[in-house]
């Protein structure tokens, strides 16, 4: 049976077919384009039915988020949220924001008991510094929520997290315990805040209860889903265990509402098993890949978060002296690390954050094509939200992908340009112009749950960087609405090697179809954001959420 689905407008990103009244789809794949009249006439002596769920709709290419957390981002549905904003809930509903220290502390007593009875740590989520006058939590405002239980509270970024001191104890965390990462009150003892790596040291023997991977893996998925997104990535998933082969087999079944790639944390995994031993199980994955779920690049992390003040930046640094960055992998381990998986034709995508980052991983990169020449790998920079023209142009060279994260202009853009890199960096913060005109793939991502997936916002904030206040941050890199579209379609799916089926509405790809109630290309570009999203289509069938 031939489905032809009619829209008011299909968007196709095809410039042999820019637009379209209707598309056939057979098999899950694009059959026809074009108006209903000629599509009727192909089929005509065939078995087909036409859909008009979407015929008042635009329907565009299926929207890809190309850097977010899938896993993640359903599992801390199940923990009490602290965050600055509201955040939607899998259902549709919405959890309020706390905007002030005492709301999130009330937050989190309200979980208390629970915790008590399961005797298990409360572990909160979404908590920002930034967003309460720089100030973080500390042992001292945790303790206030319980001297029973396990407090900890991971921070929006995921790069820093605090606890009370029942937690700190109960994982013999002392003045002994005192490494990179654990920061220390006036008498050099932990004082609850702990960055990067030294967060492990909350985790050794901590219970935490939450959702399950199944639950966690369908409320990722419907998240996705209710954004407008037909394929999602997990960008840093610990691919071992049963929560994994959980995850894996749920995103796998045809009812699920998204397209999965994930990729493996390297950073994680070889805490778990050696290099030699990841390599031999990324081939396996591969090859165990489908066109639901399927392995995408290998992770790794080079440095932290800016606004944690962990990115590591080139001079002059911070703007306001606090400078906790640092490389969490060097040149040399770079090469290392990466240079097996490239010699195996495996993809590599590696967090920078700070310039000095972004700098340190391109030299370790060039180094890697140097020694081991490789057409077409595609290699990606996520996030890279300081790079210079010199860095794209550097990208460009060695054929290098970028991923950046726009989002950040709204959400941090104010911060970035009073507190932490001062206003000449911020203004070239996400560089997606310059990207564009260098000529380096890029896409634009939301890293959910850092801040909320959501292709359409994404958008908008690579359109008109704003911040919160509305203050513009850079014009000169803004993009067109044409360029950030294509940027979370054809732009995704080149950083995901799948341009081949994914991206854009023309025959032989997937039938994966977002539908809007507005046409992207023709409204304010300011109302880009509030574009409803109707519903999805993923391999020719519409995604139900109930």
């Amino acid at each position: 049976m031939t489905t032809v689905f009619v829209a008011r407008t299909i968007i196709t990103l095809d410039p042999v077919c820019p637009r379209a009244t209707a598309v056939a789809v057979r098999d899950g794949r694009i059959l026809h384009v074009g108006s209903l009249a000629d599509i009727e006439q192909y089929l005509e002596g065939t078995n087909f039915h036409i859909d008009r769920t979407y015929e008042g709709a635009v329907l565009t290419p299926g929207l890809i988020e190309a850097h977010g957390h899938l896993f993640g981002n359903g599992s801390v549905c199940a923990y009490p949220w602290v965050g600055f904003d509201d955040r939607q809930r899998p259902d549709g509903s919405i959890d309020q924001g706390c905007t002030t220290i005492s709301a999130v502390l009330d937050r989190l007593r309200a979980e208390v008991d629970r915790a008590i009875a399961t005797d298990t740590t409360l572990l909160g989520f979404g908590f920002d510094p930034t967003f309460h006058e720089g100030r973080p939590l500390t042992a001292a405002d945790l303790d206030q929520v319980s001297d029973v239980v396990g407090v900890v509270v991971m921070n929006a970024s995921g790069h820093l997290a605090y606890a009370n001191s029942v937690h700190m104890a109960r994982n013999d965390i002392t003045s002994d315990s005192v490494v990179a990462g654990v920061m220390t009150d006036e008498d050099d003892r932990p004082n609850g805040i702990f960055h990067e790596t030294a967060m492990s040291l909350l985790f050794t023997k901590a219970k935490i209860t939450g959702a399950n991977p199944t639950e966690a893996t369908w409320n990722g998925g419907r998240l996705a889903a209710l954004a407008g997104c037909t394929t999602m990535t997990d960008l840093a998933i610990v691919a071992a265990g049963e929560s994994f082969e959980t995850f894996r087999r749920e995103a796998s079944k045809p009812e699920f509402p998204v397209r999965v790639v994930y990729a493996p944390s390297v950073n994680e995994l070889k805490r778990l098993m050696s290099l030699e031993q990841l390599l031999e199980r990324s081939r396996i994955l591969r090859d165990e890949s489908t066109e639901r779920c399927a392995l995408g690049p290998l992770k790794w992390i080079a440095d932290g978060s800016i606004q944690g003040f962990t990115g590591k930046l080139k001079w002059p640094g911070y703007c306001s002296g606090e400078d906790h960055g640092f490389l969490i992998l060097d040149e040399d381990t770079v090469v290392q690390e990466v240079l097996p998986f490239h010699e195996a034709g495996f993809q590599a995508a590696i967090h920078t954050n700070g310039d000095e980052a972004t700098e340190v991983v391109l030299r370790a990169l060039e180094r890697i094509l140097i020694a081991a020449p490789r057409p077409d790998h595609r290699h990606r920079l996520e996030h890279c939200q300081l790079a210079s023209r010199a860095h794209f142009q550097k990208m460009a060279k060695l054929g290098v992908c970028v991923n950046l994260f726009s989002n950040h202009l709204y959400y941090w853009g104010d911060t970035h340009r009073m507190k932490t890199v001062g206003p000449d960096k911020a203004r070239r913060m996400n560089a997606a112009a310059t990207a564009k005109d260098c000529g380096v793939a890029f896409s634009v991502h939301s890293d959910a749950p850092v801040t909320p997936v959501g292709p359409l916002f994404t958008m908008w904030c690579a359109v008109n960087r704003e911040t919160r206040t509305g203050f513009v941050l850079g014009e000169q890199e803004r993009l067109s609405p044409e360029d950030a579209l294509e940027a979370v379609t054809i732009g995704a799916a080149m950083l995901l090697k799948r341009e081949n089926d994914l991206g854009t509405i023309e025959v032989g790809k997937f039938a994966d179809f977002t539908a809007l109630a507005d046409d992207p290309l023709a409204v304010d570009r300011r109302a880009l954001k509030d574009i409803a999203v109707l519903g999805t289509i993923v391999g020719g069938d519409r995604v139900e959420l109930n």
